[in-house]
């Protein structure tokens, strides 16, 4: 006798399957399998987190047929609204981040690539409004920190992770911001940024409540007792190499965010 069928599985179970399968999946595998799953991936619970960076751009794209703004307006018209989750494509316009805070007002994380075109980062601050369950940033440089950092302060309660892409400039002014206008945040990234002393320091004297901060492969700053001394109140403070024997704590790094409290227990 014939076993069961993958069209016969319950709508529910069959959306938990496709959406693990990542957003490039979605657009290019899953809708071809079978009717069942074509419709399904059309559902929008199938959509709330969307990962542009999955998807290679340029000439040599699948859909280089289309401009990236018309493909990008495609994508998250799937979700209805419902988007929680996006890490937006390296072709990330003024236009591309303003029709994303219009359209998906329920965003909790929020990813920017290492290197991002226009002026995305000062239209940054006027559109953080919009997300007021934002939860967690990445951003890829600290152009406009400051700016971003009083938005995020002033519209999203819940905010507690702030991530800063590599080789990042974090001076005196952004150092002061973080624990000014970020009191209650949680973790922060600057891995491989490049940070002085005071500004490391003036970090950890005003984030009391940070149970991660990595600073590892940064440079600008000298590694002594004091330091540690400083951090000694984060549960994983990373500060050296990953080569080096001694780590104070480990946390994995979270490629797609899943909740903060899930993450917490790996530690």
């Amino acid at each position: 006798m014939a076993g069961p069928k993958w069209e016969d599985l319950n709508k529910d179970c069959l959306v938990n399957v496709v959406t693990r399968l990542g957003t490039k999946s979605l657009l290019i595998v899953i809708p071809f399998v079978c009717k069942s799953w074509y419709r399904v991936s059309l559902d929008p619970s199938c959509w709330q987190t969307i990962n542009f960076q999955e998807i290679k751009c340029g000439h040599q794209s699948w859909y280089h047929f289309s401009s990236a703004y018309a493909f990008f307006k495609s994508i998250i018209k799937r979700s209805q609204g419902n988007a929680t989750t996006v890490m937006l494509p390296t072709l990330c316009t003024e236009e591309v981040l303003r029709y994303l805070a219009n359209k998906c007002p329920a965003l909790k994380a929020l990813y920017f690539p290492p290197a991002i075109w226009d002026n995305s980062s000062f239209v940054l601050p006027k559109l953080i409004r919009n997300w007021k369950n934002l939860e967690l940033l990445k951003l890829g440089n600290s152009i406009n920190m400051v700016k971003i950092l009083e938005g995020i302060s002033l519209h999203c309660k819940n905010f507690c992770r702030l991530d800063i892409d590599s080789t990042a400039y974090i001076g005196r002014h952004a150092a002061a911001a973080i624990p000014t206008l970020l009191p209650n945040k949680k973790y922060l990234n600057l891995r491989r940024a490049n940070i002085s002393q005071t500004s490391l320091k003036r970090i950890l004297r005003g984030c009391k409540k940070l149970v991660h901060l990595d600073v590892r492969d940064s440079v600008g700053f000298e590694c002594d007792n004091k330091l540690l001394k400083l951090g000694s109140h984060i549960s994983n403070f990373q500060i050296f190499k990953d080569d080096d024997a001694y780590i104070v704590g480990f946390i994995g790094e979270v490629e797609i965010y899943a909740g903060f409290e899930e993450n917490a227990s790996e530690t």
